[in-house]
């Protein structure tokens, strides 16, 4: 690659690293025209390593074309929509903890209330990630787990990647509460509790900045921005698509009309 840089939109915040003279002059996140080169005055945290692509570009455009017929609801020009799939190796952080969970809660029980009180200590050894990006949201990148961390490489800054925007420290704060509201809902499972409320000593054994491989695409429809996502490994997708504004229009006039024709032969009316 060459004049490579850091572009940083100014609709969604997300800074990605890529060869600017050969893409479009949009943001890969929201599809935004509003772009400004970043002078890099801030040194870019050192990822741990990266995990190679194993879905092609022709795979992951198959993918899109798959999603975009996938629902009756989506917008018809949405079908024959063609974007620009962009590899991007995006940043997120992995944390290994332990967790001692105090917990008190109830269970069913042949009572007045219908139920008891219960409490206890559990101990559990879990992961979660984080995303380190201003671009994606956490929920997206769940929608694209699990991503095969054993194949992690040297991290190669001359490929198209997002900037890291969030520290280890920052991103503990938000990955210790993933952990402590994941063990809540497995004590809840295993103890079969209705209601449950639990503090947690949680000790990070390992924290880990990721680069993960997707292919990302954006589009503009009725002025806003929307995106579809590809896991460079496994092919697995998410995306938020509009909808037909007509088809959901006519399917609540069926439905009246049906209403109302019930209530008439039921001489409601």
């Amino acid at each position: 690659m060459s004049a490579v840089q850091v572009i940083q939109c100014d609709a969604c915040g997300g800074s990605v690293v890529y060869d600017a003279s050969a893409h479009a002059a949009r943001c890969l996140f929201c599809g935004s025209v509003s772009l400004h080169a970043d002078d890099g005055g801030e040194a870019m945290l050192e990822p741990h390593g990266m995990l190679p692509f194993d879905v092609t570009r022709k795979a992951a455009d198959e993918q899109f074309r798959r999603w975009a017929r996938s629902s009756w609801w989506h917008v018809e020009s949405l079908r024959r929509m063609s974007i620009q799939l962009e590899p991007l190796q995006l940043p997120i952080w992995r944390f290994d903890a332990t967790l001692e969970t105090h917990w008190a809660g109830l269970v069913g029980a042949d009572t007045r209330s219908g139920s008891k009180p219960r409490a206890g200590v559990e101990h559990a050894e879990l992961s979660t990630v984080v995303t380190a990006s201003m671009g994606m949201r956490d929920e997206e990148l769940a929608a694209l787990q699990p991503f095969a961390e054993g194949a992690s490489t040297r991290f190669d800054r001359s490929l198209p990647h997002e900037v890291p925007a969030l520290s280890e420290r920052a991103a503990s704060l938000v990955a210790r509460k993933q952990l402590l509201a994941d063990h809540r809902r497995r004590i809840m499972r295993a103890r079969d509790l209705q209601r449950c409320r639990c503090s947690a000593v949680v000790r990070v054994r390992e924290a880990r900045l990721l680069m993960v491989p997707i292919f990302i695409g954006s589009f503009r429809y009725r002025d806003r921005p929307w995106r579809f996502v590809v896991n460079g490994q496994t092919g697995s997708v998410t995306g938020k698509a509009p909808l037909d504004r007509r088809k959901i229009a006519m399917v609540i006039m069926v439905i009246l009309a049906a209403c109302v024709a019930l209530a008439w032969w039921r001489g409601w009316l």
